[in-house]
C-alpha cells in the first residue's frame, strides 16, 4: 500500500512535465543541438563552407609541410633521424620514407611515401 502513493506521484509529475517537454521541442528547430551554445548553432552566412575535395587536400598538405619545416631545425629542407624525432610520424617510418638510404628525408620523400601508402591501401 505504501507504493501506491509513489506511483501516483510519479504519474502526476509525468503528466505535468510532458507538456513542458513538448513546448521545448516545438521551439527547437530541426537539426539544432540544444547542448551547443546559440552562437555556434548556425554558421554565419558570410563564412565560407568548410573545405572539401582538392581544397581540403591542399590544406592538409600545407599543414603537413608546416610541421615538416618546424621539425627541420637546421633549415636545410631535410630531416635527419634526430630532427625526425620532432615529427613523430616521420620518426616511426623513417626507414620506409628514406628509400634512397641517404640518412635524411625531404618533404618530397614524405609526399611520395604517403602516396605509396595510399596506393597500397586501395
Amino acid at each position: 500500500m505504501k507504493i501506491m502513493p509513489v506511483i501516483f506521484l510519479f504519474l502526476g509529475a509525468a503528466s505535468v512535465l510532458a507538456p513542458a517537454a513538448a513546448a521545448v521541442q516545438e521551439q527547437t528547430p530541426i537539426g539544432a543541438d540544444g547542448q551547443l551554445p546559440p552562437a555556434l548553432r548556425n554558421r554565419p552566412r558570410d563564412t565560407p563552407p568548410a573545405a572539401a575535395g582538392a581544397a581540403l587536400r591542399a590544406q592538409a598538405l600545407a599543414k603537413l609541410e608546416a610541421q615538416f619545416k618546424a621539425a627541420d631545425l637546421n633549415g636545410d629542407g631535410q630531416l635527419s633521424p634526430e630532427e625526425a624525432k620532432g615529427f613523430g610520424f616521420v620518426a616511426r617510418h623513417f626507414d620506409d620514407i628514406d628509400t634512397a638510404r641517404r640518412g635524411a628525408v625531404s618533404f618530397d620523400d614524405l609526399r611520395m611515401h604517403l602516396a605509396r601508402a595510399k596506393a597500397d591501401r586501395r
